[in-house]
């Protein structure tokens, strides 16, 4: 099993609702800013620049999370990320979300690839496969 991916947020009083946890649309932000640093960190640069400088798109096809503890701006909010499933064309990311030792959140999170400039679908590059292979879970 590989180790996970781990990327810290913190969380501010502005990411926070009136009963003072963190507003509900924060969450999938997060996750997302978690896995598009786990793309910086594994393939030298994140959805910006692999659309751009690879002509490599990844638009989501599919989001889910389940909530299990509030997220306040008490504690660091440590978010990890997993390959769950590589199809062919396809990535499925799990992302989890910490904070005190306590799950808060899990998440899954599934991409396309595609060629940028014509918005096709594409097989998953092999440079990229091989990175996402060893963060299969």
């Amino acid at each position: 099993m590989a180790d996970r991916y781990t990327h810290d947020i913190l969380v501010t009083w502005g990411d926070c609702d009136p009963a003072r946890i963190v507003y509900t649309g924060r969450i999938p932000n997060f996750c997302l800013d978690a896995i598009n640093a786990f793309l910086n960190d594994t393939l030298g640069g994140g959805w910006f620049i692999q659309e751009l400088d690879h002509n490599m798109g990844m638009p989501f096809v599919n989001m889910s999370l389940d909530f299990r503890a509030p997220v306040t701006p008490r504690h660091p909010l440590r978010c990890s990320v997993a390959v769950a499933r590589l199809g062919t064309s396809s990535v499925t990311f799990r992302v989890e979300g910490h904070q005190d030792g306590r799950l808060c959140f899990e998440g899954s999170f599934t991409e396309v690839f595609t060629v940028a400039d014509r918005f096709e679908k594409q097989p998953i590059p092999e440079r990229v496969r091989r990175v996402l292979e060893n963060h299969l879970t």
